[in-house]
């Protein structure tokens, strides 16, 4: 019983440690879990990084047809126009709008849920420590009672 608690007070321990420390220990653990929930649900990245490339080619294609507005502007003139503004851009617009404060509202949640957990582990242990000082109080109090016994009976002889 006594391993039990302990066991139980150490778990709780590393459960709440584990929870509260959001630097790169744990945060690789807690983004995979909630990246594999969301693709359990149905949100997976590669749909979303698949809208993101069809966004990108429509930014791409307007853009190309500016640069040719630029370049019909520009035909009797000696300026240069600056093609790189042009060029294509990866902007990744949904993944870093939608689906990465997704995968932290659920890094949060589950943070939150380990709190949860380490604090029912340690009233389990306490409970479980409890239930322990009271059996090794009963002995001690029933030793007593032998000792203050044994103690009286050889006073009457």
């Amino acid at each position: 019983m006594k391993f039990t608690y302990i066991l139980l007070y150490a778990a709780s321990g590393i459960l709440f440690m584990f929870a509260l420390l959001g630097s790169n220990l744990t945060k690789p653990f807690f983004t995979s879990v909630s990246e594999k929930m969301l693709d359990y649900t149905g949100f997976k990245k590669s749909y979303v990084q698949s809208v993101d490339n069809k966004i990108d080619d429509l930014i791409y294609q307007s853009k190309q047809i500016e640069l040719q507005i630029e370049k019909i502007k520009n035909f009797f003139s000696t300026d240069k126009i600056d093609e790189n503004k042009y060029a294509r851009q990866k902007s990744e617009m949904l993944e870093n709008s939608i689906y990465k404060p997704m995968v932290e509202l659920f890094n949060t949640v589950i943070r939150i849920s380990f709190i949860f957990t380490a604090f029912f582990v340690l009233m389990c242990a306490v409970i479980f420590h409890l239930i322990y000082r009271g059996y090794v109080l009963r002995d001690r109090i029933r030793r007593l009672e032998e000792i203050v016994y044994a103690g009286n009976t050889v006073q009457l002889r």
